[in-house]
């Protein structure tokens, strides 16, 4: 991991991080709006689950990591010291679906109701909240595919992120998948509005 200099504090208190602290804090680094799930931090870095939990309380006492009711993500301690050339490009999204919500959907609501589960080979993975849109994202079962559901007021977009262009046609097929559930799962919100 590479540290900005100046509190040396931090850098050798960075420098005594176990091997799996390192392993999470790289992975949020990544992802430094979102807030991931413990289950597809388990997934992403194929940890021992009680290895990732001691992992997680040792980052969170030491106010690197934060837990929220979303997932986990960086504290903003952390991000002081994470150098800015430490962060790594994600993959570039491919946009797979466009279509309109009706401006009455609840975004929040209907988050809550999709966030945590699966669909077919879709393991759930992590949500990133901004004040414009709700990004929901799952991983296939063998973490080689990300599919992104973006969802803002009247609109969703379902992107895939996938490791090898071979990959496409399976994204494309788990991102129509996924919108069925979406599509399903606002009907039911909105019966229950």
């Amino acid at each position: 991991m590479v540290v900005a200099g100046g509190d040396h504090g931090i850098d050798s208190e960075v420098q005594d991080l176990r091997e799996s602290d390192r392993e999470v804090l790289d992975l949020l680094r990544n992802e430094p709006a979102s807030a991931v799930g413990f289950q597809g931090l388990k997934r992403r870095l194929g940890l021992h689950p009680e290895k990732l939990s001691r992992a997680l309380r040792r980052l969170e006492r030491d106010d690197l990591v934060e837990k929220t009711d979303l997932g986990y993500r960086l504290a903003g301690r952390a991000r002081a010291f994470l150098s800015p050339t430490a962060i790594r490009p994600a993959t570039p999204a491919i946009p797979v679906l466009q279509t309109f919500l009706p401006p009455e959907v609840h975004l929040p609501e209907l988050a809550a109701y999709l966030r945590g589960k699966w669909f077919g080979d879709l393991r759930w993975y992590g949500l990133m909240e901004t004040p414009e849109e709700l990004t929901l994202s799952w991983l296939s079962e063998d973490d080689g595919i990300q599919i992104d559901a973006r969802l803002r007021t009247g609109a969703l977009s379902i992107e895939a992120r996938i490791a090898h262009p071979s990959q496409f046609p399976a994204a494309t097929m788990a991102a129509h998948e996924l919108f069925q559930h979406i599509a399903q799962a606002y009907g039911r919100v909105a019966m229950n509005g």
